[in-house]
């Protein structure tokens, strides 16, 4: 187990690659289900209005990267690497949402104002967790981008365009599901 850590940490310094991983469906299985219950916690912490869709969010978000991921890998006939690509995506994910989660539990959310008036100056250590709250989601762009640059055998800035469309249709399908994004 602590190998696997490990070997998650290093994928998430941009070491390594995928295909180090073990072809283990029933990790990749809990991995999910754990990745899952984290992103719906973050999700509640950071939701402002109180709509309660953090659940909803994590299964979009999570099943949408798992889709993405094996459709860009059996275009390019590599469905084999499925697995291992799937868990490092989600395991590393995993990681960030660890880091997350204290910056989450730091921030306060951001409140809608009132019609006509103007939203309130932020406190410096709101400014400083959202700037840090902005740093790990290029990190786990960068990460994403990595872990696809091995699995699709391309370049990173290939990895990296793929990535970014993925976040953007998340934000994209989140707001068409769930509202403005949060």
């Amino acid at each position: 187990m602590m190998r696997f850590v490990r070997f998650v940490a290093e994928l998430c310094r941009l070491r390594g690659g995928p295909q180090d991983l073990p072809h283990s469906p029933t990790l990749l299985v809990w991995l999910v289900a754990v990745a899952v219950a984290l992103d719906a916690l973050l999700g509640s912490l950071l939701d402002a209005d109180g709509d309660g869709t953090g659940l909803g969010r994590a299964l979009l978000s999570s099943g949408l990267v798992l889709v993405l991921a094996w459709i860009a890998l059996a275009m390019l006939g590599r469905g084999a690497r499925y697995v291992q690509t799937a868990t490092a995506l989600v395991a590393c994910g995993l990681l960030v949402s660890l880091v997350q989660l204290p910056i989450a539990l730091l921030m306060e959310p951001i409140a809608a104002p009132a019609a006509g008036r103007s939203l309130p100056a932020a406190e410096p250590l709101q400014v400083l967790l959202r700037w840090l709250a902005l740093a790990t989601l290029i990190w786990q762009l960068l990460v994403n981008a990595h872990i696809l640059r091995h699995a699709l055998d391309s370049r990173f800035g290939i990895g990296l365009l793929l990535a970014l469309s993925w976040v953007i249709g998340y934000w994209a399908l989140e707001s068409v599901l769930f509202g403005a994004a949060a």
